[in-house]
């Protein structure tokens, strides 16, 4: 006995471990969505730590990341400098915390979209403003800023103005002062073509990156540094002292970082936790009627499966002719075939009909089940025959002997059904997609499919998870029906 119980455990760990991997990999990003670890490293190490929030500071650029490491670590008057930061221009700062390549959810996005909400009621209003079409504020992105890049300039319009009087508002961790060193670097960049071996020695010195060229005091050196100061310094810093003569010195890029993250690891630690899940419902409730479509869709695949197939099991029951037989060969023949066979027929047929595209088209497919007429066939045939009897000697019409006999007797079954008629409903998505392929139709399993093809693995392990919560919380609520309607009658 002792054998089995842990055979029955190792079953049950291997099927919950990678549920339990799905919705770890949720708190995870992109630096750590890979690693395969059931707990989040970042939960626990705070070096971790740092290293996420270094990577969504920077927006994965690695030649920003680069840069603030090669920045005086140690020894730094951290408040004196972040003093110093809060009172810099915003247009000699770059917003952090902006959306990478890798990933779908932004820190700064969500500022930007909170304060537009302040200055425009309506997200039409923002709109006509920017002359842009955005369906939710949700989905008005910040303007490109590029200002470390040679000869970039912004166009200079309403949102433009908008995004500086935004940055004043934006606390001192957002900042990412335009330092001239890192003009230079990437001045440098841009005129060898990634190559550090084309730079001119008397530039590169000892440096092993493009990170670690320090900006010559004189333009005597060599005359690329006459050419950045020309052509390579955006037109808010041109005449003006570099960030590092104002300061001081050196910016304590790293210390900063490291200072603030040691400070706020708690803080850090929750955002990055909940930001996927947060993204997934704020991206499911906001994008079109996925969530409502999913409900009625659900709710109607359920009350026409309890009112067709029931109807269609009591008659043959009730009622039986010579092709009985012959009809329950037909209705298990049915369940031989995938039910992709006849997604194609169905389709053609509902196109004909005008029908795309609407609740009908996916639930009237659905109406009839094989095995649940089967089913219910075989459970009318095994109650009592006594009872109808006596509601026959009474006066009792079929359709009330029907009502008031054989349906309540058959709850269990009706239950078991129903759970049968949501998982399938739920969990559709090729039919879903095929017969319904408007946007304001699409279910959550047609949004989910969607998500992943933008999104990284971490959110859309976090989109399943969600995803599977519902029928998660059926099947732990309904475990009685369940077990109810699949024993045979007599072992009630």
């Amino acid at each position: 006995m002792a054998i089995v119980y842990l055979l029955l455990t190792i079953g049950a760990l291997t099927t919950l471990y990678p549920f339990g991997m799905m919705l770890m990999t949720g708190f995870k990003g992109p630096t750590d969505q890979n690693d395969n670890k059931l707990i989040p490293a970042f939960w626990g190490d705070e070096k971790e730590l740092l290293t996420k929030y270094i990577d969504d500071k920077y927006s994965g650029d690695a030649s920003w990341m680069a840069h603030a490491a090669a920045s005086n670590p140690d020894g730094a008057d951290v408040e004196a400098y972040e003093k110093w930061l809060s009172g810099l221009p915003p247009a000699e700062w770059i917003a952090a915390f902006r959306m990478p390549g890798n990933h779908v959810t932004s820190r700064l996005n969500v500022k930007w979209q909170d304060w537009l909400k302040t200055k425009y009621p309506t997200v039409q209003e923002v709109n006509e403003a920017f002359n842009e079409i955005n369906g939710a504020y949700q989905q008005v992105t910040p303007p490109p800023e590029r200002l470390d890049q040679p000869g970039w300039k912004p166009k200079g319009d309403q949102k433009w103005r908008d995004w500086m009087e935004f940055k004043e508002t934006l606390p001192v961790e957002y900042r990412v002062p335009l330092t001239h060193r890192r003009l230079f670097q990437e001045f440098l960049r841009v005129k060898t073509k990634n190559q550090l071996g084309d730079v001119p020695p008397v530039l590169v010195g000892e440096a092993k990156a493009f990170e670690e060229i320090v900006l010559p005091a004189s333009a005597s050196v060599d005359p690329l540094v006459a050419d950045f100061e020309a052509t390579g310094i955006p037109e808010v810093l041109k005449g003006k002292p570099s960030l590092e003569s104002r300061f001081g010195g050196e910016l304590p890029l790293a210390a900063q970082n490291k200072a603030f993250v040691s400070a706020n690891a708690a803080t850090i630690r929750h955002e990055f936790t909940w930001r996927n899940y947060r993204y997934v419902i704020d991206y499911i409730l906001l994008n079109g009627r996925a969530v409502v479509n999913t409900v009625v869709f659900c709710l109607l695949v359920i009350l026409v499966q309890l009112t067709v197939n029931p109807l269609a099991a009591y008659a043959l029951s009730r009622f039986p002719m010579k092709a009985t037989g012959k009809i329950l060969l037909f209705l298990l023949a049915t369940m031989a075939f995938p039910a992709e066979v006849a997604m194609i027929p169905s389709f053609l047929l509902l196109k004909d009909l005008n029908l795309l595209n609407t609740f009908a088209a996916l639930v009237l497919p659905t109406a009839a089940s094989g095995y649940m007429i089967f089913l219910l066939k075989g459970f009318f045939d095994s109650l009592p025959q006594e009872v109808f009897e006596s509601g026959q000697i009474d006066g009792a019409p079929e359709w009330k002997m029907m009502l008031k006999i054989a349906f309540p007797l058959s709850r269990p079954v009706f239950g078991y059904m129903a759970l049968l008629a949501f998982m399938g409903a739920y969990g559709a998505f090729i039919y879903a997609f095929l017969v319904a392929q408007n946007r304001e139709m699409w279910t959550l399993m047609v949004f989910i499919y969607q998500l992943q093809l933008i999104a990284p693995k971490a959110v859309v392990m976090a989109a399943v998870t969600i995803a599977a919560l519902p029928t998660l919380l059926v099947f732990l609520f309904a475990q009685r029906v369940i077990m109810r309607g699949i024993v045979l009658p007599g072992e009630r």
